[in-house]
């Protein structure tokens, strides 16, 4: 007989929490409330703990000091949990493909969600999208925990009304149970009002064969290749510029790559841009860093320096306006897809996935002006700023907070860089994010970043990557260095990409908790089944590795 996973909808066993003044081992034994049993040291953070029919709310109260931290735990057999897969916080940035099963490991923070294999079925714990604050679980033989990250900065948040800081969920598969098709369920569960996009997100964007060397006239001219490659398909393509076309743009040892979002000497107007490439038959996309810029900011509103430039603080009011406005004036010049880069980084000064796996978020000098909204509030302030600006346009977020970012972006960009010069890079960050497959159509459209043509990367390959995206039903986009492709090639990519148009395909992945680099992917109903082999190029994996060489 299968032993029952623990529930989480029910009053949790131990709480301890932080406030400002709490000491730094808050977690000591003689901390912890015992729920029920008042004789015992208070949480000294105010919080509830309201149980539904299928979800729980956790409630945080202002209190006499900012709160910090609140961990809640729920004791019970768990011994039989095999294996345990998580999130990361944003794309995965690593080159380590972080999105695995992996042993039980009671130190192991698991983002937001994590699924458990139970032996004869699947289990899986999580707290709904768009949550207040950050949460993680961690999982062992004895029970489940889960802790709350209220901070803003690495300070206490000085809250000024109550807030639901997450809704916990939780779901048990049936015996023998798909895992792919457990985690799916879950997923639906967790974001019940996902935006997607208008049309099917399929095209060109030329950050990886041009690396922001661009100009007016190649942007043409990669369109023009662009209607070429998708021939007969029967939805419009996207053109999507990256990085390259602002006026501050430097290259070499400075590197900036941040505003003010107006143009340089090669592209000149905008509006005419985004004219020409409709008039060619495309939809027209673009990049943009809305927390990075040079230029007069008013002292409060600028965060700190960094990245060559001023970081802009989120919690401020000019900062939100000013988001706002820069992604309004983009959207008036015609582009009908945004996408905005690095505010995770800008925001907190690293990576998250690759610094935040306990508790401190931000580096020293992140200390917000508004310190009475917790990290994730601020975080999501600026996604609907973009969103508010942009309108009724696609937004695509990049380095970005997925489970903040679902119920008000339509695409994200759920991969780490991707390279047109080792296919390596493709299959540990494009072909692993593939992981979060479940997501796709649920949180919000998937996407796994482009499959990049240049002659240091092999094109079938490439091909390979791109019919996955194809078949799978995430956006399906490629950097192709305009007039690479060999005749069969451009035969094969027009196919891919009329799949693509026509949108009706959503294979799901085979094996999902077997390898973190899927290879076999089945329709819905089962009738057709589509495998690649990522490890046939380098003989196995590449091990000497370099993003640009």
């Amino acid at each position: 007989m299968s032993k029952e996973f623990i529930s989480i909808l029910r009053r949790p066993d131990y709480v301890t929490g932080a406030v400002d003044s709490s000491p730094f081992r808050f977690e000591e034994t003689g901390a912890f409330q015992k729920v029920g049993d008042r004789a015992q040291q208070s949480c000294p953070v105010e919080y509830e703990y309201v149980v539904g029919e299928k979800e729980a709310k956790v409630i945080v109260h202002p209190g006499k000091e900012p709160v910090k931290y609140l961990k809640l735990r729920f004791e019970g057999d768990m011994s039989f949990v095999r294996s345990v897969y998580s999130e990361t916080w944003e794309r995965n940035a690593e080159i380590e493909a972080p999105h695995e099963w992996t042993s039980v490991r009671a130190s192991r923070v698991l983002p937001w969600f994590c699924y458990l294999d139970g032996g004869d079925r699947f289990g899986c714990y999580g707290v709904k999208t768009g949550p207040n604050c950050f949460a993680y679980w961690q999982v062992d033989p004895h029970g489940v925990t889960l802790f709350l990250n209220l901070c803003c900065g690495n300070e206490g948040t000085a809250l000024k009304e109550s807030i639901v800081a997450v809704e916990v969920v939780e779901y048990v598969g049936e015996v023998d149970e798909d895992a792919y098709k457990v985690a799916c369920k879950f997923a639906a569960q967790m974001c019940e009002k996902a935006v997607l996009p208008k049309q099917p997100i399929f095209g060109v964007n030329n950050w990886y064969w041009a690396y922001g060397k661009i100009s007016a006239e190649s942007v043409l001219k990669e369109t023009d290749y662009l209607l070429e490659m998708t021939k007969g398909a029967c939805a419009r393509p996207y053109m999507i510029i990256d990085d390259g076309w602002q006026i501050n743009r430097t290259y070499g040892g400075g590197n900036y790559i941040g505003g003010p979002w107006i143009p340089n000497d090669r592209f000149g107007d905008m509006a005419k841009m985004a004219a020409d490439i409709h008039a060619k038959g495309a939809n027209a996309g673009i990049w943009f860093r809305p927390l990075l810029t040079l230029g007069e900011v008013p002292e409060e509103a600028v965060l700190t320096k960094d990245s060559g430039g001023l970081i802009l603080d989120p919690s401020h009011p000019y900062t939100l306006e000013r988001v706002k406005n820069d992604a309004k004036r983009i959207r008036d010049w015609g582009f009908d897809l945004i996408k905005h880069d690095f505010s995770a980084y800008d925001m907190f000064g690293w990576f998250l996935q690759t610094r935040f796996h306990n508790v401190a978020m931000c580096k020293e000098d992140r200390k917000f002006y508004d310190n009475s909204r917790t990290n994730a509030m601020l975080v999501k302030d600026v996604y609907q700023a973009v969103q508010a600006g942009a309108g009724d346009a696609d937004v695509i977020g990049c380095c970005v907070i997925g489970h903040l970012a679902a119920g008000i972006h339509s695409i994200y960009r759920v991969g780490g860089d991707t390279s047109g010069h080792s296919f390596e890079w493709t299959v540990r960050n494009g072909v692993n994010s593939m992981m979060r497959l479940p997501s796709n159509e649920r949180f919000y459209l998937v996407d796994p970043d482009c499959a990049a043509f240049t002659e240091q990367v092999p094109a079938d390959k490439n091909l390979d990557f791109l019919e996955m995206c194809a078949l799978t039903g995430v956006t399906t986009l490629a950097s192709v260095t305009p007039g690479i492709l060999k005749p069969e090639e451009m035969e094969r990519i027009r196919k891919i990409f009329c799949i693509a148009a026509e949108n009706k395909c959503r294979y799901g992945i085979r094996n999902y908790d077997k390898n973190v680099f899927p290879e076999i992917f089945e329709s819905e109903d089962g009738s057709a089944k589509r495998e690649f082999n990522w490890s046939d190029y380098y003989h196995g994996s590449r091990n000497v590795l370099a993003w640009l060489e």
